[in-house]
């Protein structure tokens, strides 16, 4: 445990040091702390930047946001982390779903009476219900889950593949048929939480009544069910048959990367992810015309709300000016361009844009018509589990422990909350 301390301490230094510039706020101004992950090549680093531009335009003599980035999901995760353990968490941060109140709680403002009827009114129910405990709200919303994945179309048709799966059995005799045509079907990866192939093991898990309960309870303690070792055997299967060498020990960005360059026919994500279909620099022209959307088999489909922007302002006159900051950030404004820039679907239910991709709005139609509706393992299980999740999956993938044993390996880190 010191080991691991020291490491992040060491990760957070660096950070620092490469990704924050030291800043003086003027007489009358308040200061208030912010460090991003929506740096470089992630999908919301455009929106950020626009929307904080936006807010320096009309905020800027008042308030000043000093950001810090941090580049990758773990390393700010990791930071915030350390910055709990010393209580000096910054005045606000967004976890991009992870889930950190369950974990922070104690060092978060409670912000139910700072949320009026106007603010509330921007988010759906289930959204405000994933950003809250036991009736108090701790997270603002501002984004949905709606996922299933994506397919290339072409692929497919090289393997006579003429529409995606509608049962899981039938998804796996399509890998075999990929596997035969020469075509590798599935992008997958182990780092960072296996955010890809997460989704496909709790879509799998989420295909009956029983799984659906399961992956919309907030921090399950038992992952030793019958649905959830089946699916952890047909992860094991994927990783040993189905997918890139590089998936064991890869991140989100392997996974990504291998689907743009059509080594994959087949990656699990959200519609966020659309944009870059279209983006030159990332795909060969034209990609985009040949992706389609699916459901996950079984008629499921996350469709959820999402943790969003968490406070821990100390004093009132900071969080006065933190509060303006967030809500500026998740206001019908900020989430429209959120949707037209990034895909990402707004936690309004009321927003709508014909300025967006088809796909994207392929993507919700599939989150209406899906019969099985789950969250996301990063919003409702405990964050500890979710980073056992990286550790468990090489083991599972090389067959050094069962799907029993990362059951059991995921009960354990859940038992020490």
């Amino acid at each position: 445990m010191k080991k691991r301390i020291a490491e992040l301490m060491a990760a957070v230094m660096a950070v620092g040091i490469l990704g924050c510039v030291p800043v003086y706020a003027e007489d009358g101004v308040t200061e208030i702390s912010f460090p991003t992950m929506w740096v470089g090549v992630n999908t919301n680093t455009d929106w950020f930047n626009e929307r904080l531009e936006a807010f320096n335009e009309e905020y800027g003599d008042t308030i000043q946001v000093n950001v810090e980035e941090i580049a990758g999901d773990q390393n700010y995760v990791d930071k915030l982390k350390v910055l709990y353990s010393s209580n000096s968490l910054p005045d606000t941060f967004n976890a991009g779903g992870y889930n950190l109140i369950d974990s922070m709680q104690d060092q978060l403002v409670d912000l139910t009476d700072y949320v009026d009827d106007e603010w509330k009114s921007l988010a759906s129910d289930i959204s405000w219900e994933v950003n809250s405990r036991d009736g108090k709200i701790y997270g603002i919303p501002y984004t949905r889950q709606v996922i299933g994945y994506f397919y290339n179309k072409d692929l497919f048709a090289e393997a006579g593949i003429e529409e995606p799966a509608t049962t899981w059995e039938e998804f796996f005799e399509q890998c075999d048929m990929l596997l035969e045509a020469g075509i590798t079907p599935l992008s997958m990866d182990t780092a960072d939480s296996g955010w890809v192939t997460s989704l496909m093991l709790c879509a799998i898990v989420g295909q009956t009544d029983e799984g659906e309960e399961f992956m919309n309870t907030n921090l399950p303690t038992d992952y030793n069910t019958e649905e959830f070792i089946a699916a952890a055997e047909m992860i094991q299967t994927m990783f040993q048959k189905y997918t890139t060498s590089d998936a064991v020990g890869g991140a989100y960005e392997n996974a990504a990367s291998n689907f743009y360059m059509e080594e994959t026919a087949i990656i699990a994500n959200g519609p966020w992810m659309v944009s870059d279909f279209y983006d030159d620099t990332l795909v060969e022209e034209g990609f985009a015309d040949k992706i389609g959307t699916a459901m996950f088999p079984g008629s499921v489909m996350y469709n959820s709300g999402k943790i969003g922007w968490n406070i821990a302002s100390t004093d009132e006159e900071t969080l006065e000016a933190t509060l303006t900051f967030v809500k500026f950030m998740t206001n019908e404004e900020s989430q429209l361009r959120m949707l037209e820039v990034t895909g990402d679907i707004p936690a309004s239910e009321d927003i709508t844009s014909d300025d967006v991709y088809p796909l994207v709005n392929e993507v919700i139609e599939n989150g209406n018509n899906a019969e099985h509706c789950i969250n996301d393992f990063q919003s409702l299980w405990y964050a500890n589990v979710v980073d056992e999740i990286s550790v468990q999956y090489p083991l599972l993938a090389q067959g050094e422990i069962t799907a029993e044993e990362f059951a059991q390996a995921l009960t354990d880190a859940a038992a020490k909350n």
